[in-house]
């Protein structure tokens, strides 16, 4: 599939509280995972990602996608630009702790063309990865992998995007954390 990354401009981060459909997407790659405490849906789409993570009655959805992506702008709780260093902590009906950290960087032709060669290499994986067709522009496609570090009561997750054609890696690390009596 051949597929256009957005500009790097355009690159929003948000959290809603509520399921955001993947039909919204153009969907790249998909994985479900289920525990006793929690369902948890990850898909690489040609913008970034969709992260849907289920618990019970509460439903939390993180999504990387162009500002020019049409979402919804029902039950948005977090909604930031990709740029810089980005950090944001939320308690969602004191039963949900979410936390994350997404970031931009834009770095030499020869660093990014390292740290692409790094993720394509990654053959084998615990998570989720596509890899994309190349633009024409540069010699290899952009890179989409997601790290899922999945426990019994929270899950960590490390996403990474490549963008060829601006030399740029979005970043982010995720946590969603079951609020237990022990964790009060």
């Amino acid at each position: 599939m051949l597929t256009v990354r957005p500009k790097i401009a355009d690159l929003n981060f948000h959290l809603y509280g509520r399921s955001i459909h993947p039909e919204l997407f153009d969907p790249c790659a998909f994985r479900l995972i289920e525990r006793e405490n929690y369902r948890l849906r990850l898909n690489v789409t040609s913008d970034g990602h969709l992260i849907v993570f289920e618990s019970d009655a509460v439903v939390l959805s993180e999504v990387a996608a162009s500002a020019l992506h049409p979402l919804p702008s029902q039950l948005q709780i977090i909604s930031q630009p990709i740029e810089g260093v980005r950090s944001e902590q939320k308690l969602v009906r004191e039963r949900i702790g979410y936390q994350c950290e997404f970031q931009l960087d834009v770095v030499p032709p020869k660093t990014f063309f390292s740290i692409a060669q790094q993720l394509d290499k990654n053959e084998e994986c615990e998570g989720l990865v596509h890899r994309f067709q190349s633009s024409g522009r540069m010699a290899f496609g952009a890179v989409s992998y997601i790290n899922i570090q999945a426990y019994r009561n929270h899950i960590q997750l490390k996403t990474f995007h490549t963008f060829p054609d601006s030399c740029a890696i979005v970043k982010s690390q995720s946590e969603f954390r079951l609020q237990t009596s022990e964790t009060k």
